[in-house]
C-alpha cells in the first residue's frame, strides 16, 4: 500500500512539474485597417505611387511558455494604389497579398505583448494596367515585422509594422527595385 501511495505522489509531482514546461496554445481571427506604402525607385523617376489604405482579416495562434512565446499568423491582405506620372496618369495598381508572420513574443505586466521576428510575403495577384499596359510583382519577399498587441480577455488590439528587406521586380514597369511597407491596426479575438 505504501509503495502504491510513493507511486502515485511521484506520478502527481513529475506531472505537476512538467506542466510548467509545457506550452499553453490558442488560436483566433484577426481583421483590421492595412496602410501601405511603396517605395517604387527607377531611374527615370516619372511616376508616383500614392500610400493608401487597405483591409486585412487571417487567423492567428499563440504558443506560450510563461512570459515568453511565439506568435504566428496568416494574414490576407487587399489594397489598391492610385498611380501618376507622365506616361501612365490615372492607372491603378491591385495588391493582394499574403503573409506569414512568426514572431517573437515577450508578454509584460500580462496584457501587453511585444512582438518582433521575420515575415513571409507571397503576392497573389500584383498587378496594374495603363494605356494597354501590364505589370506585375510575382516574387515572393522576405521581411520584419515589430509590434504590440493589447490582450484583454480574449480580444487582442493590436499596432505592427511591417517592412521587406529586400525589394520585388516589378515586371512590365520601368522599375529597379520595390519595398511594400506596411503599418497594421488590428483586432482579434482568441478561442
Amino acid at each position: 500500500m505504501k509503495r502504491l501511495l510513493l507511486i502515485l505522489a511521484a506520478i502527481c509531482i513529475t506531472s505537476q512539474a512538467s506542466a510548467g514546461l509545457l506550452p499553453k496554445f490558442k488560436f483566433g481571427v484577426k481583421a483590421g485597417l492595412d496602410y501601405q506604402t511603396n517605395d517604387f525607385k527607377n531611374d527615370l523617376k516619372n511616376f508616383d505611387i500614392k500610400a493608401n489604405a487597405g483591409w486585412f482579416a487571417g487567423i492567428q495562434g499563440d504558443l506560450s511558455w510563461g512570459n515568453i512565446g511565439i506568435h504566428p499568423e496568416v494574414i490576407y491582405s487587399h489594397n489598391a494604389f492610385d498611380i501618376d506620372g507622365v506616361e501612365i496618369d490615372g492607372a491603378t495598381f491591385k495588391l493582394n497579398k499574403l503573409d506569414i508572420p512568426v514572431l517573437l513574443q515577450y508578454k509584460l505586466l500580462g496584457l501587453i505583448n511585444l512582438q518582433a521576428g521575420p515575415t513571409f510575403c507571397v503576392m497573389t495577384n500584383a498587378s496594374g494596367a495603363s494605356e494597354g499596359a501590364k505589370w506585375s510583382i510575382d516574387r515572393p519577399t522576405i521581411g520584419y515585422a515589430a509590434g504590440v498587441e493589447v490582450e484583454i480577455w480574449k480580444i487582442g488590439i493590436s499596432a505592427r509594422y511591417n517592412g521587406s528587406f529586400k525589394g520585388s521586380e516589378v515586371l512590365g514597369l520601368e522599375v529597379d527595385k520595390n519595398k511594400v511597407n506596411t503599418f497594421q491596426l488590428g483586432v482579434g479575438f482568441y478561442f
